[in-house]
């Protein structure tokens, strides 16, 4: 009954981390709840067992020895791993003499922790570590060899212990008292839960994830068998109900609790309502800091003032490597003092000083937030969109996976960082836009002419894009170019007369700004739609276009996604980062487009 009532904080991470919800609110929840549990549990355990049963037997040594211990390990053991720690410099590596120095500190700690009988402090210990750059070393180390050899070898010793002989009539007995104790923690969860406002199918999904077993609780199983308080056969019922709950019931999460469900039903602001009231509010996503330049260039060129200011939260995307620990959404001013941030807030006062002087050069109109999110790059989507749908932002920026060189060499390539880019993309609650920057890394403000193109074909994400020309059109240092490329038949096309009413309303924009132009291409295919935009690759610095095209559209036509290297940028966005180009691209999504099969059947038939 005790073993069914405790829940590990550390399981409940490992599994929140495996459904890939773990900075969702239920896994958040989740994690809270079990930290909660476990120190309880753990509080109350200690005093049962190291100070009330010994002082009862007359064994008045042991809680001093238990107490001495815990001194070591938070006295001595921690700090000394802390001074270790601070000799590696930011972004490097941990020397190898200071990682075993480091794992010679912790297995002296495990040997005392058994001599006293507290198998579960090493445990307790490595919660209160810092994540890097311990993380990292470790897992790179040790991780293989836990997960593929030590791990399973564990567990099927203790499956070698478990006796089917003994399992008998009482063992339904046995069964029954277990189900009855998971039953009533299953349904405390849903009940309260619900009593709170959480959604039926959440709460649900929060109690299975409660009520789920792991290597803790088979750690505490092998425990009290070993100990005598467990007969074989309570043994073997206990292990075979905790390996059949989780095993059979935990995957149905996935099919309960989808974190993006709540993006789904609310009114999207995207640019082109912003841009007119002049509400427009930015959600900008910093990787590291060469994300820096060019996101510091396009929001001055959006021209904040005093009349239309212009708020922008950056968020700090910071990986998270660790497999039972909780990831961190909130403020920086939250969280800098925490010693588990401690690698990383060198980094971050650079970039909130990158971000400060935006802050000066416009007197305060960029009205600056910065938030960070910890988490692993599998659920990183979750921290941009649901940050994004809290604080309404009209438009979201992400930074692109490759970097170049001042010679146009690949600097950085991060297959992680595009597939966070393309889950936000199929997610975000508003629109989107994803940045390559090209320019030159130490330019971050626009005191000279800065040459703006929009190729324009049309859709509903070309719409979008046009509409920074409203946002462009105010800073007196953009000179903004237009570019129609239209077909010879756009009669025909279904879109063309918004298309056409869109066009007409950007023309009358333009009447006495010089700064602004329109130029109408006709093209008939791909082939001349790409010479039109070879015709521009030197003059100009940033080019912006929508992200989806309707399939078989005139000015596309011979070219197809099949072909490209970057098929979340869209055709012509993958078009213009090939590196014939040297200029910055800003890719455009109005709203998630769910794309099929039927597409590509449908460019086949117009070929």
């Amino acid at each position: 009954m005790i073993l069914n009532a405790q829940t590990f904080f550390m399981v409940t991470c490992s599994h929140v981390n495996d459904l890939g919800i773990s900075n969702s609110e239920i896994g958040r929840l989740a994690c809270a709840i079990s930290l909660v549990i476990d120190v309880y549990g753990m509080f109350s355990t200690f005093l049962i067992f190291n100070v009330y049963l010994p002082f009862k037997d007359g064994n008045f040594v042991l809680p001093f020895y238990v107490i001495a211990v815990y001194l070591f390990m938070f006295f001595i053991c921690r700090p000394l791993i802390l001074v270790i720690i601070s000799y590696t410099p930011e972004g490097r590596r941990m020397k190898d003499s200071h990682f075993l120095a480091i794992i010679v500190i912790i297995l002296v700690l495990t040997i005392l922790s058994l001599l006293v009988g507290q198998p579960l402090l090493v445990f307790l210990f490595a919660v209160f570590l810092p994540e890097e750059p311990l993380t990292s070393i470790l897992n790179e180390r040790l991780d293989l060899m836990n997960s593929s050899i030590f791990l399973p070898v564990f567990c099927a010793m203790h499956g070698f212990i478990a006796d089917f002989n003994h399992l008998g009539k009482k063992s339904l007995i046995i069964e029954f008292i277990v189900f009855l104790s998971i039953s009533g923690k299953f349904l405390g969860t849903v009940i309260s839960s619900r009593l709170f406002g959480v959604p039926f199918w959440s709460a649900v999904s929060l109690g299975i994830i409660l009520c789920s077993g792991g290597f803790l609780d088979i750690v505490m199983l092998g425990i009290f068998r070993h100990s005598g308080v467990m007969e074989p056969e309570h043994y073997t019922v206990i292990g075979i109900h905790i390996l059949f709950c989780t095993c059979a019931f935990l995957p149905l999460v996935r099919f309960m609790y989808n974190p993006s469900r709540q993006y789904s039903t609310i009114l999207r602001q995207g640019v082109i309502a912003s841009a007119e009231t002049g509400t427009l509010q930015v959600l900008a996503c910093i990787h590291k800091e060469e994300n820096l330049p060019g996101i510091l260039r396009l929001l001055e060129s959006f021209n904040p003032t005093h009349e239309t200011p212009l708020p922008v939260i950056a968020l700090q995307l910071i990986q998270l490597t660790g497999r039972v620990t909780q990831p961190i959404l909130a403020p920086f001013h939250e969280i800098q003092s925490s010693a588990a941030f401690r690698s990383n807030i060198g980094r971050c006062n650079r970039i909130i000083s990158s971000l400060l002087s935006l802050e000066r050069r416009t007197d305060g109109a960029a009205r600056l937030q910065h938030y960070i999110s910890v988490s692993a790059y599998a659920t990183m989507h979750n921290d941009i969109c649901s940050l994004a749908h809290e604080k309404k932002t009209s438009l979201l920026i992400l930074p692109f996976h490759v970097q170049w060189t001042a010679d146009r060499e690949v600097e950085h390539f991060s297959e992680a960082i595009r597939d966070v880019n393309k889950m936000v993309f199929e997610k975000a609650p508003c629109s989107a836009g994803l940045l390559v920057d090209r320019g030159d890394k130490d330019v971050t403000i626009l005191d000279v002419e800065y040459r703006v193109a929009i190729f324009f074909i049309g859709g509903a994400d070309d719409h979008e894009a046009l509409a920074y020309a409203t946002l462009f059109a105010r800073h007196p240092s953009i000179r903004l170019t237009v570019v129609w490329l239209k077909s010879k038949m756009s009669e025909s096309n279904t879109h063309s007369f918004d298309d056409y009413a869109v066009i007409q309303e950007f023309h009358h924009k333009l009447q006495g700004n010089e700064r602004m132009s329109l130029q109408e291409i006709v093209v008939s295919d791909g082939a001349e739609t790409t010479n039109a935009v070879i015709a521009f690759k030197n003059e100009i610095d940033l080019a912006v276009v929508g992200r989806y095209h309707e399939p078989g559209c005139t000015p596309l036509f011979g070219l197809t996604d099949r072909w490209c290297e970057y098929p979340e940028l869209g055709i012509l966005g993958d078009m213009l980062v090939t590196p014939e180009f040297n200029f910055s691209v800003l890719v455009v999504q109005e709203e998630p487009h769910k794309t099929t099969e039927n597409d590509d059947l449908i460019d086949d038939f117009v070929m």
